[in-house]
């Protein structure tokens, strides 16, 4: 195998708001050709399931995860950093995901997977991942920017697909109208504002969320951390609850993606003084005077829910980065050993 020493070419990138802005014909199409894509390359029978993701796409995997362990599936997320072929276990599907095909961690830990047991979801073909992965879901090359917006719905509404097809059948026409929905969402650019002008004052922000909120968390906090250059770090409700919130301060703020159980979280944070975010289908009981702005998104399961949720982080980024002259697309660092430049 050989890595790259820095960025590696790749095909062209569109801008952030241009990628942004492709997301619902890009989810619409994608709700109609993944269903075909996934009776034929994911058998309804799996029972165990390890998943290799890094970066955004393990944010994304956890709506995967949450999807098929509400429904009774094994399913264990590892970045595939440290796995080796001592791991495998015989009746285990091993599915890799990377958008750009080419991680380094993700295609060292299929290659030690038997062949007969690897699946992919990857965006970029050809590519090291799809070529160890006859099986694989495949997003089409859909134009993504550096700091992954619909590369990164893309991936999530493909894992929401997937767990659905595992346990039982994928709402199909539910699904196609989901990219039809999104508009209504990017609409909400008063919100994004608020809650861009709360994080820039305060210059950090803990997100949090459980089950499919997760992907949602963990991705928009590496999303603030790339399109902005701001402190951001996700957490799962529960842990929060058992610790973490007791940072919490007037002047500190909190995006939280309600799953159906963080109302106690966001009316504690509240009532502490704490600036808080809450995005959720539902509106919740408040009767404090601390800061708690919703954000109701009606109807939506919690893996739409999920991926609605980051459209508004990346329109967070968007309206930070209009106030700051910041580009999402500026570099930080060079990518050293990330990257495979050549499959072995």
């Amino acid at each position: 195998m050989v890595t790259a020493t820095g960025n590696h070419p790749s095909p062209p990138w569109n801008s952030f708001d241009q990628a942004f802005s492709s997301q619902p014909e890009a989810l619409t199409r994608l709700a109609a050709t993944l269903p075909d894509l996934l009776r034929r390359h994911a058998g309804t029978d799996t029972r165990r399931l390890v998943v290799f993701a890094i970066g955004a796409s393990h944010a994304a995997a956890h709506v995967l995860t949450a999807g098929l362990t509400a429904r009774g599936v094994s399913c264990e997320l590892l970045t595939g950093a440290d796995f080796t072929a001592a791991q495998v276990r015989p009746g285990t599907t091993y599915l890799g995901i990377s958008q750009s095909g080419r991680s380094v961690e993700i295609v060292r830990a299929l290659s030690a997977a038997p062949a007969e047991s690897r699946m992919s979801v990857v965006n970029r073909t050809p590519s090291p991942v799809a070529d160890l992965t006859p099986r694989q879901l495949w997003l089409g090359d859909v134009a993504d920017s550096r700091v992954s917006t619909v590369g990164y719905t893309a991936t999530a509404l493909a894992l929401a697909l997937l767990a659905e097809h595992l346990t039982g059948g994928v709402d199909e026409e539910r699904w196609r109208a989901f990219g039809e929905r999104l508009p209504a969402v990017m609409r909400l650019r008063e919100a994004a504002g608020r809650l861009a002008a709360d994080l820039l004052g305060a210059g950090h922000i803990d997100l949090v969320s459980s089950r499919a909120g997760m992907a949602a968390a963990e991705g928009g906090s590496l999303l603030f951390r790339e399109g902005l250059g701001v402190p951001a770090s996700a957490f799962d409700t529960r842990s929060y609850l058992h610790g973490f919130m007791d940072s919490a301060r007037p002047g500190t703020v909190h995006l939280i993606v309600n799953c159906g159980t963080e109302a106690l979280l966001a009316r504690q944070l509240a009532d502490h003084g704490a600036t808080v975010h809450l995005i959720g289908a539902e509106p919740i009981e408040y009767g404090g005077t601390g800061p708690l702005h919703q954000i109701h998104l009606p109807g939506m399961t919690e893996a739409e829910l999920s991926v609605a949720a980051s459209v508004i982080c990346q329109m967070v980024v968007q309206e930070a980065c209009a106030t700051t002259g910041r580009r999402p697309e500026d570099p930080v660092f060079t990518r050293i050993d990330t990257k495979v430049g050549a499959a072995a």
